[in-house]
């Protein structure tokens, strides 16, 4: 029997309010794929969960593509089968997890081991172009990523609070292509707004470090996407005002491009019950959604033969 390898890239959330293209943070929701070097059926696509009907089957997909351009024609003996928990083109990092995941099987076809992270990380945001997700979902945790006046991309962990918080996820139905919501985004901001998202940037890293849910609430706060990003889906700002004003919520934001809303939950104890009246407010105004309760994933990509 030919050997497998079973490859898993996180989902990631990222922005967190005012950090963007900055931070991200990895979530425990996956995209799993199962490759097969030099299957006896030979080349063949399987996709299941998320995208399933949606995604394509065979040579065109995104993950095949991209380990075609390390591996070449070896990835067309091998069976790709896929496994998706994460929803597609909703700001949850979809892209970058099936980026890495692609490379890796690139990797793995090609020289029969996995390369280094940072390997991975520099290969995953050249694609994607900026480095929260891609970090995210190759070293897991929370990461903030930069980039130097030459170019070149770095990341760094941040500090999370040590208590057992969790994060609530808002899914609204609709999907958002990220290409189009970095495409409605302004070309130049006002001193006033960078300097708020600045001020909003240092409080939130600060709360997270120190457990301060109330400068955590008071960080989540952005003035360069979220105020054109939020009305591209109906009911989407009545939502995240919702959660902002729950006092069980510790801080919410608008993941990536949204359209999902995601908010930290500082108490284990608290059910997603604290999403009903977003959810209701969204469906008011014609936006169908669900809400799930997830974990940080803090060891991002993994492989296992």
């Amino acid at each position: 029997m030919a050997q497998s390898f079973r490859i898993t890239a996180p989902a990631s959330t990222s922005n967190l309010g005012p950090g963007f293209d900055t931070l991200g943070m990895s979530l425990t929701l996956g995209l799993r794929l199962t490759l097969t070097p030099d299957a006896p059926g030979g080349f063949g696509v399987d996709i299941r969960g998320e995208g399933k009907g949606i995604l394509p089957e065979d040579h065109r997909n995104w993950i095949v593509k991209t380990a075609r351009e390390v591996a070449g024609d070896r990835v067309d003996n091998a069976t790709w089968e896929m496994d998706n928990r994460i929803p597609v083109a909703r700001g949850l990092g979809s892209s970058a997890a099936a980026t890495a995941i692609g490379l890796t099987a690139g990797y793995l076809l090609r020289d029969g081991a996995v390369p280094a992270r940072h390997v991975l990380f520099e290969g995953v945001v050249k694609k994607e172009n900026h480095p929260d997700n891609a970090a995210a979902t190759v070293f897991g945790g929370f990461r903030i990523g930069s980039r130097t006046p030459g170019g070149v991309w770095h990341t760094a962990p941040g500090v999370l609070p040590s208590s057992d918080f969790r994060v609530l996820l808002v899914v609204a139905d609709q999907p958002i292509q990220t290409q189009y919501a970095r495409s409605i985004l302004p070309s130049k901001y006002s001193r006033s707004a960078v300097v708020r998202n600045i001020q909003s940037l240092a409080t939130l890293l600060s709360g997270l470090e120190r457990g301060d849910w109330d400068a955590v609430r008071r960080g989540c706060s952005d003035q360069l996407h979220e105020p054109y990003r939020l009305p591209l889906v109906p009911g989407l700002e009545e939502a995240l005002s919702a959660l902002r004003g729950n006092s069980e919520i510790g801080g919410a934001y608008l993941s990536g491009a949204g359209p999902v809303l995601a908010a930290f939950l500082p108490e284990p104890t608290t059910s997603v019950d604290v999403a009903c009246e977003a959810i209701e407010l969204l469906r008011v105004k014609g936006t169908g959604a669900s809400a799930q309760v997830v974990e940080v994933q803090h060891h991002g990509l993994t492989v296992e033969s």
